[in-house]
């Protein structure tokens, strides 16, 4: 029996719990699952192999020839869920293929003219899209189409809802930023992949001050992202909205926040 086979349901459960902390750091992980075998081998229905983007290899199927054939094929992915038929030993055998990952998400503090081309920037990102407002006229399906969820109430209460972790964007645009304080008081410390608050430079200096003479930790601030976006000369709603997600794409990749031309060492001139 090779390496890794699943030889009983503790070390399913086992992979299943590796599958769930992989998934929650929002790694992409591969799911392999035998879903149709011959009747002499009925044993192996239902063995599960997870294949990790950093080449790691967890469970077997079937046995060490039919996993490397499994293997061989692990370059393709698919959007969808797809069931594959393979050959072995001249007989025929169904493995269901499955992608997951943690999907990305986005929460929206305010439904104005910012918010509208930002939601829908980041759900053609693929982002999980919420929009909070306390006002039924700007939290609708209306103004947000492409939204998952569209929560209309007093934003501190809403909060208390919002699940946090290293997938969560957190964008603060409120009205005339009349609650942009009291939404970073709700979630000072909270643990997200990416928080901003837009505001000029003085407002925003007072913000933070003040935050941090109520207790708030320095490293928190720091991570802070506001003013938000990045320097594109942005004027309109839509631009404004594009430099916040171009800061998020940079900042949950690991960009650099700089043009290619100049990291490939052109030069003009």
């Amino acid at each position: 029996m090779p390496p890794g086979h699943i030889k009983d349901r503790g070390d399913k459960m086992t992979l299943f719990k590796r599958l769930l902390a992989a998934t929650e750091r929002g790694e992409a992980v591969q799911m392999v699952t035998l879903v149709g075998v011959p009747e002499d081998n009925a044993s192996s229905l239902g063995q599960m192999l997870l294949l990790f983007p950093d080449g790691r290899v967890e469970g077997a199927l079937l046995n060490a020839a039919f996993t490397e054939k499994v293997l061989e094929i692990q370059q393709r992915q698919w959007e969808r869920p797809k069931v594959l038929s393979i050959t072995h030993d001249q007989q025929e055998y169904r493995v269901f293929w499955n992608s997951l990952v943690n999907k990305m998400r986005a929460v929206i503090l305010g439904g104005g003219h910012i918010s509208q081309p930002l939601a829908l920037f980041l759900s053609q990102l693929d982002y999980e899209v919420t929009v909070i407002d306390d006002r039924p006229e700007f939290a609708n399906r209306q103004r947000f189409p492409k939204a998952d969820r569209i929560i209309c109430e007093d934003f501190d209460k809403a909060l208390e809802h919002i699940t946090f972790d290293d997938n969560t964007a957190v964008i603060i645009v409120t009205r005339g930023h009349r609650y942009d304080l009291a939404c970073l008081r709700s979630i000072a410390g909270k643990k997200a992949g990416y928080i901003g608050m837009i505001g000029s430079f003085r407002r925003v200096k007072a913000v933070l001050q003040l935050l941090k003479e109520e207790g708030v930790s320095t490293q928190w601030l720091n991570a802070l992202k506001t003013p938000i976006g990045l320097d594109l000369g942005a004027q309109s709603p839509a631009e404004i909205a594009l430099s916040i997600v171009a800061e998020m794409v940079a900042q949950f990749k690991g960009g650099r926040y700089l043009p290619l031309s100049i990291l490939g060492g052109r030069q003009n001139g």
